[in-house]
């Protein structure tokens, strides 16, 4: 009888927890992430664009200065110079922001249903990350002139720092903020949804998720 038991146990199918793919994991925590990101920064150009009020860089850069504190002073032009860029191009920027909203919300959702293994959900999941890729696409390609504009603005506000300033130099050089925008929206947007989208994709992952389908049905494996 001992003998019998154990033949049986030996040859159950593997727990689906067990088959889960490592890098279904890293990606979906990753696309979380993001969504909760693109949720948070709609939410706030939105409420921004709709309170109509757009800060004065030059001004904010002069009072930063005098502060004598470099970093404190390109954090607060560059949050004041991108404000202002997007109040600039709200025709544009404020139907972006509800765009970000709803689709960082569903990412956010998406994310967490791949991380629990909710059965019949990757098909959800792959429509929801390729929402997001053709999004973020689109959002460069439109926001191209929000970000000429306040990149021209911190470079006009970093030649108020005196010249001995090791963070002058950067902060007036257009091409390294349009390198380093290139540089966030390919690595930190298209990669990494690209990457959970692969990681969707991927034969273990499928097996998976149908180890989680067949539990549904017969409760006796846990997930």
């Amino acid at each position: 009888m001992l003998h019998g038991s154990l033949h049986v146990d030996s040859h159950r199918p593997p727990r689906p927890r067990s088959l889960r793919p490592w890098y279904l994991v890293a990606t979906m925590l990753l696309t979380w992430l993001i969504g909760v990101r693109g949720f948070m920064a709609g939410c706030g150009t939105a409420m921004y664009l709709r309170g109509g009020m757009a800060p004065d860089v030059m001004a904010v850069a002069q009072q930063a200065r005098d502060q004598g504190e470099p970093f404190q002073f390109t954090y607060l032009v560059l949050e004041a110079a991108q404000a202002r860029a997007l109040s600039l191009y709200q025709d544009v920027s404020f139907p972006l922001s509800i765009g970000k909203v709803i689709l960082g919300g569903l990412l956010v959702i998406a994310s967490g249903l791949a991380l629990g293994g909710r059965p019949g959900t990757r098909g959800f999941v792959l429509q929801v990350l390729f929402a997001n890729l053709a999004f973020a696409a689109v959002d460069y390609a439109l926001t191209r002139g929000v970000r000429g504009a306040w990149i021209d603005m911190v470079a006009q506000a970093g030649a108020l720092l005196p010249p001995d300033v090791p963070e002058r130099a950067g902060l007036t050089n257009p091409g390294l903020w349009w390198t380093a925008e290139r540089v966030r929206f390919v690595v930190f947007e298209l990669a990494i949804l690209g990457a959970a989208a692969l990681a969707l994709t991927r034969e273990r992952t499928k097996l998976y998720f149908q180890a989680v389908a067949r539990t549904a049905v017969d409760p006796g494996d846990e997930p």
